[in-house]
């Protein structure tokens, strides 16, 4: 919904190309980048234009959109990589940071998560890898002390990242995004009717966030560059 059509995309932490794949496939021009060979190899299998590079990258092209795909959290400098970003954006361009915010999962939220994931509805399709997350809080006599030692990372926050970000760009928004869905991936199977279940908890995700019944663990931030910036960096 938020990337230019026609445009050209940068995402920068592709991983295994499953989202570079779908946005080609939907009439995207994209190019990718990740640290990770072997990601990287995946990627390309993909058909992904895919290349290892760690970010802030020197690339000899300028695109409309850049995507940082939970990666964005990782990277230090967070002022470099964001001035590295800027300057690879055409005029008007767009910055996307798909990512988290698992600091402000609160009681609610998390006990929501486990009543839902032990309905009836979910908990007989569930089959979690033994030492996944899902497998921890399941088991766990405490889920919240649980969370919160699993995500207990010296990662940027959404915070610090969208107040770095409104330093060079300007209309930044922040929106909710769901985010929870995505810890039943790997412990269903590769069925229709597994995909049935994951759509069914995922709307039910979306609706309780909508109505403020929990807290929107996954987020979403937009800017647009400063059209003035960038006519002083092409100088």
């Amino acid at each position: 919904a938020h990337l230019p059509t026609p445009g050209t995309i940068l995402e920068v932490g592709c991983g295994d190309g499953e989202l570079a794949a779908a946005l080609i496939a939907n009439g995207f021009e994209l190019a990718a980048i990740d640290s990770d060979k072997d990601a990287i190899t995946k990627a390309q299998e993909k058909g992904v234009n895919a290349i290892e590079k760690e970010w802030p990258a020197n690339l000899s092209m300028t695109v409309d959109a850049i995507l940082f795909t939970r990666s964005l959290h990782h990277i230090h400098p967070l002022d470099e990589a964001i001035s590295a970003a800027h300057n690879l954006l055409n005029p008007h361009g767009t910055i996307l940071v798909e990512d988290f915010a698992f600091d402000g999962a609160d009681t609610k939220t998390i006990n929501w998560f486990m009543g839902t994931l032990r309905h009836p509805d979910f908990a007989a399709a569930l089959t979690p890898p033994e030492g996944s997350f899902i497998s921890s809080l399941l088991q766990a006599d405490d889920p919240v002390n649980a969370w919160n030692d699993d995500h207990n990372h010296h990662l940027h926050s959404i915070g610090s990242m969208r107040d770095t970000i409104a330093k060079t760009f300007d209309q930044v928004e922040t929106l909710d995004a769901p985010y929870l869905y995505r810890y039943l991936i790997p412990a269903l199977a590769k069925t229709n009717e597994a995909a049935e279940i994951l759509d069914t908890f995922l709307n039910q995700e979306a609706a309780a966030i909508k109505a403020g019944e929990i807290f929107s663990v996954g987020k979403r931030i937009i800017a647009k560059s400063r059209s003035d910036l960038n006519s002083q960096s092409s100088i």
